[in-house]
Parts: structure tokens; C-alpha cells; sequence
């Protein structure tokens, strides 16, 4: 499942967040204004595929959460 969270929010809790993301694989996509403005995903993520297929993958595995923030 998709999980975001408030840019505040990852910024006191960065060493949380960081250790779920590397151990549950799940990106968590950051919100300013209630709006996507970056992700904390696992490296494994970035490593094993091109940044534009992982950019990609992102984007339809999160494609409900922007719909419901356009």
C-alpha cells in the first residue's frame, strides 16, 4: 500500500521513515501542500532498474494518491 506523509513529518522522523522504507521495500512519498514533492524509496529500487522505468513504476503504483491530490 501506498504511503505518504508531510513533509514535517519525514524531516523529524527521517531515521524512521528511512529504516521502514529499507525494510518493508515500500517508497513513502513526501507531501508539501498536500501535494507530492519528492519520495524516499528503497535503493534496490533505483539500482536494479534505469531511473525513467523506476520514475515509471512510481508513478502508476502511486497514480490513485496524485489523482486524489490534483
Amino acid at each position: 500500500m501506498a504511503m505518504t506523509m508531510g513533509i514535517a513529518e519525514a524531516k523529524n522522523n527521517l531515521s524512521r521513515v528511512a529504516s521502514e522504507v529499507e525494510r518493508t521495500g515500500t517508497p513513502v512519498t513526501i507531501l508539501r501542500n498536500n501535494k507530492p514533492c519528492a519520495a524516499i524509496v528503497p535503493m534496490e529500487m533505483l539500482i536494479e532498474r534505469d531511473p525513467v522505468s523506476a520514475a515509471v513504476d512510481f508513478m502508476d503504483e502511486y497514480a490513485d494518491v496524485f489523482r486524489k491530490l490534483a
